[in-house]
């Protein structure tokens, strides 16, 4: 990375793919949690733990490793640190992570207040496009 400004923020358009690719995969790793440990524990129990280990795994150490989720990866996002461009630390993607939970409860409230608020640079990392970075 020659550069060291950091790139624009991609595009909430852009960003739509990741949310639905990685938001059907941990729905998905739920059901079928759900399904393989149901019958030895309580089904619901099952669905929310494999779908949380699946979100985490997902969101975190891929991208403390990769530098982004499978949704991100596959639609040509990355997320950076903004301070040196590189990849997440382990405790910039828990809070990150954490933070999107966060969002998911309190957006519709900022949808039907017509707040414009967006969970930008949280914990110091941005997404931005791979192509970007050159």
């Amino acid at each position: 990375m020659a550069s060291t400004k950091v790139p624009p923020l991609a595009s909430s358009n852009r960003r739509i793919v990741p949310i639905w690719t990685d938001g059907l995969l941990a729905i998905g790793a739920g059901i079928v949690g759900g399904e393989l440990f149901g019958r030895t524990i309580n089904y619901w129990a099952a669905v929310v733990g494999a779908l949380l280990v699946a979100s985490l795994c997902n969101h975190v150490i891929l991208s403390v490793l990769a530098g982004g989720s499978i949704g991100k990866l596959i639609s040509g996002l990355r997320i950076i640190r903004t301070a040196d461009l590189g990849k997440p630390g382990f405790g910039q993607a828990i809070r990150r992570w954490l933070w999107g939970f966060f969002y998911i409860v309190i957006s519709p409230v900022l949808f039907l207040s017509g707040s414009d608020v967006d969970h930008l640079d949280i914990a110091g990392l941005r997404i931005v496009r791979k192509i970007d970075l050159h």
